[in-house]
């Protein structure tokens, strides 16, 4: 019996149970429950040291993340609302802001990026893309998407509008990771060629309307895969 005990000493550091036994088997070998002076200043000072070892644990602080994703992009809307105050007062540029899905969509038309057939962006377009907010140090992604009209190429460059689509989303990508704006790794480039219009008319009017290049603005963990 006295083995079991020093065994569950060596075993365990809770004192009340290891005092628990001891009664125990004290009452079992005819000497009654009651401790002896000298196993209750045993047990006294083995609390004692129990107690003060804990004191003497280094305490855990909980680490706190720091959220670094984007949940609202309201006021980064609201920037941008000001920073293309003037162009959007000339319907250069559309901007508005899907608070049910917390994107962005700026829509920026080929008469002010492109021009008709090319990838290759307009100087004004250049100027607007250069004012576009910096999005490099958030946790944000962008999808820049290039529309085309319905009507197909002939000669040049591109052989489909899936060709010229594409082409002009990676050059307004590429454009903003010259200037510094994004990160390569934010972005994606998307071409839809003629499947999204916007207008199903056959005016020349409509078909201008669908050939346009869209800039997502989502948080980063949003981002579709």
């Amino acid at each position: 019996m006295a083995l079991f005990v020093l065994l569950y000493a060596m075993s365990t550091t809770d004192v009340p149970k290891y005092k628990a036994v001891v009664e125990s088997l004290t009452e079992a070998l005819g000497n009654g429950s009651e401790l002896t002076p000298e196993q209750e200043q045993f047990f006294q000072s083995l609390q004692q040291a129990s107690e003060k070892e804990q004191e003497q644990k280094p305490r855990l602080t909980p680490i706190i993340l720091e959220q670094t994703t984007i949940q609202d992009l309201q006021p980064l809307y609201e920037s941008l609302i000001e920073t293309y105050s003037e162009a959007g007062k000339k319907s250069e540029i559309k901007i508005d802001y899907d608070v049910d899905n917390n994107q962005i969509r700026l829509i920026f038309p080929e008469q002010i990026a492109f021009d008709p057939g090319r990838a290759d962006l307009k100087p004004r377009f250049v100027e607007l893309l250069k004012k576009f907010f910096a999005f490099k140090d958030k946790k944000v992604a962008l999808q820049v998407i290039g529309h085309t009209d319905s009507r197909p190429i002939s000669g040049g460059r591109f052989k489909s509008n899936w060709e010229l689509s594409s082409a002009r989303s990676a050059s307004v990508i590429e454009q903003l990771v010259q200037d510094k704006t994004i990160r390569a790794e934010q972005a994606q480039a998307i071409g839809l060629a003629d499947t999204q219009p916007v207008s199903n008319g056959t005016t020349a009017a409509d078909y201008a309307k669908n050939r346009r290049v869209e800039v997502l603005i989502t948080p980063e963990d949003l981002r579709p895969r």
